[in-house]
């Protein structure tokens, strides 16, 4: 088969691309035979790929030897390597493309994306009218006995389109039933759009799922490396013909790193392409199978990802927006293929799935009719999971890691309001926190200064650091302008400074320790809106390394949740109910989360005075403080980070977390103090993983709140909190009503070395303080 006009401008694409590389891709290959992708890796990249496993394996051992075996080149795989791939495959489809008149004009290859959402090249599909026109088909393959099996053939849906020229990408809506209505497409699940870095490096190992010329499904895994990677594409060694254009490429995990996009011809002196044979191509007499290809480009499953998260038509759509969230964490026993009921089909048989896999196979279901409330009844799908104790409690399938307890029956709760907004990085996380959102001149309250320690400095889109920049910068010389992750230009000073902007928050992050150093956070209590709280998926910040950042894996079963540093009812404000959702989901990132107690974030169970103290703070604020008519805080928050903080699976636990209020007052001045909320009596000595419940409400009686002058918070955190415009701002310690009071007692910031009996004691500071007492209530608070 002759290539198309479609195809045709695709590798011219692939050709201007692989002219600015300034690379032989034909002598790469050659030399990278005999190399092992240790010596072909870089050092930036072996520590990307390394946190990539720590998240995906979530085990620090298992991590560190897949990572040896990658830089090796060893193959050797687990024999699940093939039953995974079995799964991987029912998601790739031949996309059949058709004349008005029914004829069929061509073949490529596209594969499931998302519930009901397929992907291939544009120069697949160019238009939502061709989309109409084509189908796509599931199982064109054999079975393990070589025989043909019969495909179930799917109607797209072109409700959901969208294209990218540049990119080469479509993505559609596929129907959720085959044109015969036998089967379901559900039943053959989805491959997760990971658009996080250290996926794959150079010199791995790449396989390629594949409809080639139109043909039935097949599958190379010898001989195919990943030769060199750009800022939107990779190019690699595998073999592909025509049709496999919009084809998966995998890693050794089977996970996503390109979608195939056209191979690169050889060509003699004259740019005339050459055949297998080193003859000059004939369209005339030669098939694309003649061709001499010396490499394959494929988009970035990243680029993808940041174009759909930045397309505001795409995001609106409830199928697409599910797709840019996917994780590693998010994958079950590092399961490549998502499921609508989070469970798989059996693979012990050759037959199809079942359209209906029965509840020995799936989840619990639970039916309720609640009491006398009139209510439809629903039917909920539970895996439960129940321990040696008997104890009982929701599987988490969703990746939100605050796990549930089954307490008793199911209550009736009224729903609040729920709206579909997911953040938008490219669109939102610019701004962040606005030093002059109380107002200007002395209500300005200045973003913290990290004074001590280090900080991870922000990386641009493929993982390297300003430093070249930062120096030209600092000298007046002009520099080559970065762009990060989102594509926001980047700051060179700022991204030295590790400032990451959200919207209405931001935050600077200790690489060391993997948290937040704080988060500072605008809050407008004028246009709070009273949200529901749906599940919402945390994304990995992409402007830092993944190894700065604490990522699901370690909360994972775990007593800790990802407790919120700015709070999402913090930022539950805006123009109006979507602004609002948006704002308050943008908090779901690892970058604004820390290990807290896992009933913090719960709406009942035993709660102590000192926890719904820590919580009603802002409220309180708000209501007592801020002028009439504004309503607006600013709050910085973070934990402190002590020498002798407890470790928990290699990571070390904050025993305090701070706050920090600043408001105006009625008489238009600055107001600002300062809290902490303890649990290090609890963390210090206590089990870290999940208790009985009737151990709970023991465990909540060692939480306390503390009202605390920011002097204090300064000396343990390494922070400087400033007010004011102009180059010599002032102290907020000295508009903090707590601060002037040499006769109230600091806070007892005793250390402990190691745990048990015996217990040695050290103070903070060498020296030993007399303890303030804890907040009885909010009128213990100093206002004035």
């Amino acid at each position: 088969m002759a290539l198309t006009k479609e195809q045709k401008d695709a590798v011219g694409k692939a050709e201007a691309r692989y002219a600015r590389l300034n690379t032989d891709l034909d002598d790469l290959q050659e030399k990278t035979k005999d190399t092992l992708p240790e010596d072909l890796m870089s050092e930036a990249d072996k520590r990307q790929r390394r946190a990539f496993l720590e998240t995906l394996y979530r085990e620090h051992g298992e991590a560190e030897k897949a990572f040896e075996r990658i830089i090796q080149g060893n193959e050797l795989q687990d024999a699940s390597f093939l039953g995974r791939g079995a799964l991987v495959a029912r998601t790739v489809m031949r996309i059949v493309l058709k004349t008005p008149g029914g004829n069929v004009r061509g073949y490529g290859t596209g594969f499931l994306v998302g519930d009901g959402v397929l992907i291939t090249n544009n120069h697949v599909l160019a238009s939502s009218d061709a989309a109409i026109l084509a189908e796509a088909e599931a199982y064109f393959e054999r079975d393990i006995y070589g025989r043909d099996r019969q495909p179930w053939r799917f109607q797209l849906d072109p409700k959901l389109f969208f294209t990218s020229v540049d990119l080469d990408f479509t993505i559609v809506g596929v129907a959720p039933r085959d044109i015969e209505g036998e089967h379901q497409l559900a039943d053959l699940g989805w491959l997760p759009l990971i658009g996080g870095l250290g996926k794959v490096a150079d010199g791995e190992w790449l396989t390629i799922i594949q409809h080639p010329a139109g043909e039935r499904k097949q599958i190379c895994v010898r001989e195919n490396r990943l030769l060199k990677r750009d800022a939107d594409v990779l190019w690699y060694s595998t073999d592909t013909l025509g049709g496999s254009s919009g084809s998966p490429v995998f890693n050794n995990d089977w996970l996503l790193v390109a979608l195939h996009h056209s191979g690169i011809p050889e060509k003699n002196a004259k740019g005339q392409w050459l055949t297998i044979d080193g003859n000059v191509l004939d369209s005339g007499r030669h098939s694309d199978k003649d061709i001499k290809w010396i490499a394959n480009e494929g988009i970035r499953v990243s680029r993808i990802v940041e174009t759909l998260r930045t397309t505001p038509t795409i995001m609106d759509n409830p199928r697409a927006q599910a797709i840019v969230t996917a994780s590693a964490v998010g994958l079950q026993s590092r399961l490549p293929v998502y499921y609508r009921d989070g469970f798989g089909p059996n693979l012990t048989s050759n037959a199809a799935p079942p359209s209906n896999p029965g509840p020995a196979s799936g989840p619990v279901e639970i039916k309720s009719r609640q009491g006398n409330i009139a209510m439809s009844e629903r039917i909920i799908s539970l895996q439960l999971a129940v321990d040696d104790s008997g104890n009982v409690r929701i599987v988490d399938q969703s990746a939100q890691s605050e796990s549930l307890a089954m307490a008793g029956p199911l209550e009736y709760k009224k729903k609040q309001l729920e709206y579909s907004a997911p953040a938008r990085p490219r669109e939102d996380w610019i701004k962040g926190f606005d030093e002059e959102f109380l107002g200007t001149g002395q209500l300005r309250v200045n973003l913290p200064v990290v004074k001590k320690g280090n900080v991870a400095p922000l990386i641009d889109r493929d993982g390297v650091r300003c430093d070249k920049e930062l120096a030209d910068f600092k000298a007046g010389k002009s520099y080559t302008k970065r762009t990060d992750a989102y594509g926001h230009a980047m700051n060179p000073a700022e991204a030295e400074a590790g400032i990451l902007r959200y919207n209405n928050f931001s935050a600077i992050m200790n690489p060391d320790r993997r948290l937040a150093y704080f988060v500072a956070a605008n809050v407008d209590g004028s246009f709070a809106v009273d949200l529901g709280r749906p599940d919402v998926p945390w994304l990995e910040d992409e402007r830092i390394l993944p190894e700065h950042q604490l990522n699901d894996s370690f909360y994972r079963g775990s007593l800790f949740d990802r407790g919120h540093l700015a709070r999402r009812e913090e930022l539950e404000w805006g123009s109006d109910p979507i602004d609002a959702t948006r704002r308050a989901n943008g908090t779901f990132v690892h970058t604004n989360c820390a290990p807290q107690f896992w009933k913090f974030n719960r709406e009942k169970g035993a709660m102590s005075k000192g926890v719904l103290l820590w919580q009603g703070i802002e409220t309180f604020v708000l209501e007592k403080v801020a002028r009439i008519g504004k309503f607006r805080i600013q709050v910085i928050s973070g934990p402190i980070f002590g020498e002798f903080d407890r470790e928990f699976r290699g990571e070390r636990i904050p025993f305090d977390y701070w706050k920090i209020v600043a408001a105006e007052k009625d008489d238009g001045t600055l107001f600002a103090t300062a809290f902490v909320l303890s649990q290090q009596t609890f963390v210090e000595v206590g089990d870290l993983v999940r208790p009985k419940e009737a151990a709970i409400e023991e465990m909540f009686a060692q939480f306390e709140t503390y009202q605390r002058p920011i002097e204090e918070i300064e000396k343990l955190t390494g922070l400087g909190f400033t007010f004011g415009s102009g180059k010599s701002p002032k102290a907020l310690a000295t508009v903090d009503p707590f601060s002037p009071h040499p006769d109230k007692p600091l806070w007892d910031r005793r250390r402990r070395r190691g745990s048990g009996p015996g217990l040695h004691e050290s103070w903070g500071d060498g020296e030993a303080r007399s303890p303030g007492g804890p907040l009885a209530s909010m009128d213990d608070i100093v206002l004035d």
